[in-house]
This record gives C-alpha cells, structure tokens and sequence, in this order.
C-alpha cells in the first residue's frame, strides 16, 4: 500500500497536480530604468534577487517597457483595461492624480501593515512623504526621488577666473552676472557657444514657484480640493518668464530644441558647449563618469533661486510605487511587502548610491553622513557625504522646504496636457519672442480649459 501511494504521488507531481511550485507566488514591476547602458536597472535587478533569495516562494518578474514615463504609465493602463495589469508600476510624481483617477491603483496604506507604515511616517522625510499623500490616503511609496542641481565645468569656470559656490545657490541676478561674464571670455574656448542650457520643462518653473511659496494652481495645488484654475500670469511666475526671456535675449541661454529632454540637454552640455546646465540629481553618477572620462572637472552647486527671499524651499520630484487592482490577495501582498523591502534604509541607502537619486529616509542620511562609504586605501569606513559631497547638495535643497502647499507640489489630473500648456508658452516666449505676459495669458486659458474639460468628464 505504502510504495502504491509513493507511486502515485510521483504520477501526480508528473502530472502536475501536485507541484512544489504551487505556493509560488509571481509578480511583476515595471520601471524605466532598461535603456542601454543605464546601470540603474542593474541595481533594481539586485535588489529584487535579494528579495527573492529571502522569500523563495515569490517570484518578482522586473521589466522595463519604456525609458518615458507617460509611456510606461500609458502601457500599465492599457494593460490594467485588458485585465493583464503589471502588479507595481513606477508612476511620475506629476501622474499622482491621474493615477488616483484611473481607478486602477490601490491605494498602499489600505494595504500596508503597522510596522511598515510605523516605518514609514517615522523616518522618510516628511516632504517627500506628503506629496503622495493626498485628502489623507497614502497612495504611493516614493522611491527614486530627485529634485534638480545645477552643473558646472569648473574646469571652465577655473580657466575663466570664475567661482562658484557648492553649497550657496545663486540668485537670478547673480547668475545673470556669472553669464554676462563668460560671455565677455566666449572667444578664449572654442567649444563655448553659450553660458548655459537647461531644457524647457514645467519642472523648474514648479520648483522656482516653491521657492517663492507661491502656488501653481489653485485650492492649494489641488490638495484641498480638485484644481480649477492655473497661476500661470501671478507675480511670481511672471518673475520666472521675465528672467528667462531676459537670459535669452542676451545670449547667455540656449536649449537643444527638444522639449522635457534632460538627455539631450546632459549631452550638450558634455560637449563644452555651456558651462552651466540644470539638470536632475539622478543624472549625478553619469555626469562625474563622463568627466572623469574626459579628464575634466566637474562641478555641482544648488539650484539658483529667484531672489534672496526666495527661501521657502523645494518640491520632490521624481516617481514612487503604486501597487495595482484585479489580482490574489497573496500577490497583492507580495507586492507591497516588495515595495517596502525596496524602500527600506538598507535598499534606500543602495539605490541612492547605486543612481545619484537621494535617499529619502532619515535614518539613511544619518548613516551616511557618519559612514556608509569603505576606503579602498585604508579598508576603513569614512562618510560617504564627506567622501562624494555632490549627494549632499539634493538632501540639503530639500530639507529646507517649509512644508507649505507650495512645497508638496501640484497635484492635476491632466498634469501633462497642462504642463504642456505651460511648456508650450515658454517656448513661444524663447523661440518666438512673444511678450512674457501674452504668452502666459495664453498658457492659462488653454490649461484652464483642459481643467474643466477634465473635471467635467470625471464628474468633480
């Protein structure tokens, strides 16, 4: 009776009736960190393998279907609509609302258990934080957070007699004065077309609005309730337009012609053409490769504000975590147990060093401000802020924030057609020499009416 037993199981298992793989428990995450040659997508596949090695019954499948993030988010939801929706999904920070509103995300503190979100509220930065959370739901996890720099070839500015502070952010005014003098200089590099570039995106006017504590949009940014009406002819915006035109029509600013394209815009810059250029934190490794590479010197210093009162601080930017609808309960769990295992201080600290993106818990900073960095020289530990001072600049832009409306960021469920409204008049500003204030007239009741068509189809 016993070996006709045993010789049924084995019938069963070659079957596939009873299988050791049966409590296998399979999820998927998508991001956009699979271009060629983006190491980034080396370290999220790490750490998945990590994840897995501690839970063997969980299988995370990591795939990269675009490097844009409107397109990734576009591909989750066509995905999500024929019932295939990938389990976690890196959405944009801009997205939050749409996202929300698509009804296909499932909100993670539902989902999250005490511990986690103990973990969570108690040491992630409270900037960062509250911009997922929205009417008091936390819909995300944050994960490659960023917020934008500025870079120099100090190389250049060496050789001009120019300096530069890495820990003071420059005024408009002052800047404008830097560029008037590399101006002055142009003829003593070859390379050197113009000052600086910086790609016409929403972005930096989002955070130099911050900066002011000035709002985007109205009802708080639509964190007080849905947003109506844009702020795209306030003061404080028409200080922003007014100072880039003003870079433009001297000749100190360029841009590739490629509207959002930090890439394009990175690689303009790398070729000597400027000696100044904004750009993200999460471009900091590749940019120090590539002048190392070169054999140049590269310098980073804080994004310029508008004024000297402009001190209210910055928004995060970035993207973060969203776990979707429609699958088991056990995927549904393994997936958030996935997020906040990515999340934790261990992986916070790996991906921060492994990307250029800032960490974004406290305990994380702490540790590696004392430590976190081993000294091939000596085997010993050292600081690794001390040790790569350029990772600090990030943290330190965005613990100053007040933690105002402004601070948080607009929440907009139409957010990319109504940044392109915003992008769209910058660009007549830059390209076409429109007047500043026609322009953004313009911009506002184009945005303002992709609001209200948006509002009235969602029925709020």
């Amino acid at each position: 009776m016993k070996k006709m037993l045993i010789s049924l199981l084995l019938v069963l298992l070659s079957l596939g009736v009873v299988s050791a793989q049966s409590d296998t428990i399979e999820i998927t995450f998508v991001h956009i960190f699979g271009g060629e040659g983006d190491t980034r997508g080396d370290v999220v596949q790490a750490i998945a393998a990590d994840f897995m090695a501690e839970n063997p019954n969980i299988v995370v499948n990591v795939v990269s279907t675009s490097t844009d993030y409107i397109e990734l988010f576009n591909a989750a939801l066509l995905a999500a609509e024929q019932g295939d929706a990938p389990t976690i999904v890196q959405v944009e920070e801009g997205l939050t609302q749409l996202a929300i509103d698509s009804g296909y995300f499932v909100p993670i503190g539902d989902l999250a258990s005490a511990a986690q979100l103990d973990s969570f509220n108690t040491d992630v930065m409270q900037v960062v934080r509250n911009y997922y959370n929205v009417d008091g739901t936390l819909w995300s996890v944050p994960w490659n957070s960023s917020n934008p720099i500025m870079y120099y070839n100090k190389t250049m500015t060496d050789a001009l007699g120019i300096q530069i502070s890495p820990t003071e952010p420059l005024t408009f005014d002052e800047l404008s004065q830097i560029c008037a003098q590399v101006s002055a200089m142009q003829a003593a590099i070859p390379s050197l077309t113009h000052c600086i570039n910086w790609p016409i995106s929403s972005w930096w006017v989002e955070q130099w609005l911050a900066m002011q504590d000035a709002l985007y949009a109205d009802n708080n940014n639509g964190r007080s309730g849905r947003a109506t009406e844009v702020y795209f002819t306030s003061p404080e915006m028409m200080n922003i337009i007014n100072w880039w035109d003003s870079m433009d029509d001297a000749g100190y600013y360029t841009w590739s012609g490629s509207l959002q394209n930090l890439n394009a815009e990175g690689g303009f810059f790398g070729t000597g053409a400027t000696a100044l250029h904004f750009n993200s934190t999460a471009g900091i490794t590749l940019f120090v490769a590539g002048f190392q590479a070169a054999g140049l010197e590269l310098g980073i210093a804080p994004l310029p504000i508008p004024s000297e009162s402009a001190t209210n601080g910055m928004s995060v930017g970035g993207a973060s975590l969203w776990v979707t609808q429609g699958h088991t309960d056990a995927e549904t769990q393994a997936a958030v147990d996935f997020v906040f295992y990515m999340t934790n201080q261990q992986n916070d600290m790996r991906w921060h060093q492994g990307s250029g993106y800032f960490p974004n818990r406290t305990s994380s900073i702490e540790t590696l401000t004392t430590g976190g960095y081993i000294d091939p020289a000596t085997g010993s530990e050292a600081s690794w802020f001390g040790t790569f001072p350029f990772f600090r600049i990030a943290i330190d832009q965005l613990a100053a924030s007040s933690g105002s409306p402004a601070n948080y960021g607009p929440v907009i469920g139409p957010v990319a057609d109504v940044r392109l409204a915003l992008i769209q008049g910058i660009q007549s500003v830059i390209d076409s020499d429109v007047d500043p204030v026609e322009a953004m007239t313009a911009a506002k009741q184009a945005a303002d009416a992709i609001l209200a068509d948006y509002n009235a189809l969602i029925g709020q």
